[in-house]
């Protein structure tokens, strides 16, 4: 009989991801959690020593998960100067306390950048997907092939639910994106391109790959700059790459900005963070493109948050104003989440059946779950699908979640569309737990 995790991984290749009863999923994903718990607890360090700290030994419940999870700092807890003095045997240490990876399979021997690092723990099998890092640090969350795989899988049967598209390369498509890199993001736009574009029709923003070594230094200088710790000449020569290389991403938009003006009344396929999105569409506005005016089966994949107040408040306004009409995927998730939460005909964002959501106060230590009702909390959940990490984990985000049936009809629960990051409340998004994982993992770099 095929276990909980492979039973429910089943469900999300089906048709019907988020049609099953509320108490058979319940089950099976506590079922899932039990095995998941038992496969990772020797390979992951960190989550062993979690364990063991707070005596738990097994899971019967969800409030068993809940010292169990990793802060979501927990990813790049490595000292930066790791990377800044190319000690990449610490840092694979490090990847190795967080991750299913044993240091001996990964061959660092003669490496020369983060880049390089990188490319060392793909060739072994893994994937280290990353965040963007805009602090000067970026968190590595890996993947194994089976991650990978379940990720590509989910695609034919979940984009743009609960109206899915038929898996046919129809369209003409535009990624916003480098051809490359180690972001889920960028994966993810090339696997709906091989699925629902045109064989040889997909324009990237850049040809070039994406550079972690590039993303953490323009972040730390920036951080730098801001300090006031930044010398003159380091500044004078990062106005000018910044100057170089807007004026050649501004003379790639301008081209995919023709050719959707050329195409629109084509299906397209549009793909890119929504800073990127939004450039598009205020230039296809400006060159006259109206809001509306794409062919409705046009795709379009957006996401990212809106760090820094980067966008107007009204952006999402803006968007639905302008892809008026179009297919859209509308979701609710983050890097550390395989697949999203997807969006139902109301605008509430369902929750997979791979994922547990676990609603928590604020510092991260108490439970709010409910079995029926709407509840206020910071956003945690384990994702019982991964196989190369820990899938528990408490996010940075304020949600409301409503765990009685949605008014769509089906089951709960639901993250409403209220989702703020506590870091923009006003407070300073400190988890309680941080601290205390972050000096685990040192000591195990350093030990």
């Amino acid at each position: 009989m095929p276990s909980a995790r492979e039973q429910i991984r089943a469900l999300a290749r089906s048709g019907e991801t988020f049609d099953q009863p509320a108490r058979y999923i319940k089950e099976l994903q506590l079922e899932a959690a039990r095995e998941a718990f038992t496969a990772h607890r020797e390979r992951i360090p960190l989550l062993r020593t979690r364990a063991q700290e707070s005596g738990v030994h097994a899971i019967e419940s969800a409030d068993d998960l809940v010292p169990l999870l990793f802060s979501h700092t927990s990813y790049k807890s490595y000292p930066l100067s790791l990377i800044t003095g190319g000690r990449w045997d610490r840092l694979l240490r490090w990847y190795t306390t967080v991750s299913v990876v044993e240091p001996g399979d990964v061959d660092v021997e003669g490496v020369q950048d983060i880049d390089e690092w990188t490319d060392r723990i793909t060739a072994a099998g893994h994937r280290p997907y990353i965040t963007s890092g805009t602090s000067g640090k970026v968190s590595f969350l890996n993947c194994d092939a089976t991650d990978l795989a379940f990720l590509h899988d989910i695609l034919e049967n979940l984009t743009c639910w609960p109206d899915p598209l038929p898996p046919k390369p129809t369209r003409r498509g535009y990624l916003l994106a480098p051809a490359s890199g180690p972001m889920r993001s960028i994966d993810g736009y090339r696997w709906h391109a091989d699925v629902f574009a045109r064989p040889g029709e997909t324009h990237l923003l850049t040809d070039e790959p994406m550079r972690v070594s590039e993303l953490m230094s323009s972040a730390l200088l920036r951080r730098r700059m801001a300090e006031g710790t930044a010398t003159p000449q380091e500044i004078s020569t990062f106005e000018s790459a910044s100057g170089a290389r807007e004026e050649e991403l501004g003379a790639a938009v301008a081209r995919i900005v023709d050719d959707i003006a050329a195409h629109r009344a084509e299906p397209l396929l549009i793909a890119g963070m929504n800073n990127q999105q939004f450039t598009l569409i205020q230039a296809l506005r400006a060159c006259g493109v109206p809001d509306g005016s794409l062919h409705p089966e046009t795709l379009v994949l957006s996401g990212g948050g809106n760090k820094g107040g980067a966008l107007p408040d009204d952006y999402q306004q803006q968007f639905a104003a302008f892809y008026d009409g179009v297919r859209r995927v509308r979701s609710y998730g983050m890097t550390e989440l395989q697949g999203s939460c997807l969006a139902c005909e109301l605008g509430n964002y369902h929750v997979p059946p791979w994922v547990i959501p676990l609603v928590l106060d604020e510092p991260g230590e108490k439970l709010l779950n409910t079995e029926q009702g709407l509840v206020e909390g910071r956003f945690a959940f384990l994702d019982v699908s991964l196989e190369g990490r820990w899938g528990g984990l408490i996010s940075g985000d304020r949600v409301f979640v409503d765990f009685s049936p949605c008014a769509c009809g089906r089951t709960g629960p639901t993250v409403l569309p209220d989702i703020r990051r506590y870091g923009d409340l006003g407070g300073d998004d400190k988890i309680t737990c941080a601290a205390t994982l972050d000096s685990y993992v040192r000591g195990m770099i350093h030990g």
